[in-house]
């Protein structure tokens, strides 16, 4: 039922619009009465987040919560919660950092070369150079805080996260206990940047 109610939701006004009938039919289906000031806390904390999300957060929330859900806790089963969107940007730096590395190195640029039917050397083909992307203005942010003011030492510090460095240069525990730290400390770093940015 609330997939059908963000289905047809495109327009920012819309996914809105949708959102109140959701918090109408959980409320009906959780036997609770009305409030304005509850579905309009719904609809400002949960308007960015894209309509098929939103469907599925609803449907859950009305299947496994216990009490009234906030727009929170919305957000969390709609996958879009803070830690979840601070991950997915570390998930973006450790692909950064295995591609390009601490210094934003291009990638490509390699060439193969190969013999003619006579035995000379000859460039069979060369691979075009691609450049290091420019780091989003949220990591790069969350990099300088990470990195005490450099946003190439906060690449440095999260290079070593078995991740990118590579799980068997890092034994079980030992590696776990790093990965853990560094991602406790991306998570604080990157929320403190986004609630200093709005």
């Amino acid at each position: 039922m609330y997939e059908q109610l963000f289905a047809l939701a495109k327009s920012p006004a819309e996914v809105r619009q949708a959102i109140a009938r959701a918090v109408r039919v959980l409320r009906e289906a959780m036997e609770k009465e009305d409030n304005a000031a509850v579905t309009a806390a719904h609809v400002r904390n949960l308007a960015d987040i894209a309509p098929e999300a939103l469907g599925r957060a609803y449907a859950l929330a009305e299947k496994t919560c216990t009490f009234w859900p906030t727009p929170g806790q919305i957000r969390e089963l709609a996958g879009c919660s803070e830690d979840s969107l601070a991950l997915a940007a570390l998930q973006w730096v450790f692909g950064y950092l295995t591609q390009h590395g601490c210094e934003g190195r291009p990638r490509g640029g390699a060439v193969r070369f190969g013999e003619d039917e006579t035995g000379r050397r000859v460039l069979l083909e060369t691979e075009p150079e691609v450049p290091a992307p420019e780091i989003p203005i949220d990591i790069d942010q969350a990099l300088w805080q990470i990195g005490g003011g450099s946003v190439r030492q906060g690449l440095r510090y999260i290079s070593q996260h078995p991740a990118v460095k590579g799980w068997d240069y890092t034994s079980g525990d030992a590696g776990l206990r790093v990965a853990a730290r560094l991602e406790s400390q991306w998570v604080r770093s990157y929320l403190k940047q986004q609630r200093r940015t709005g």
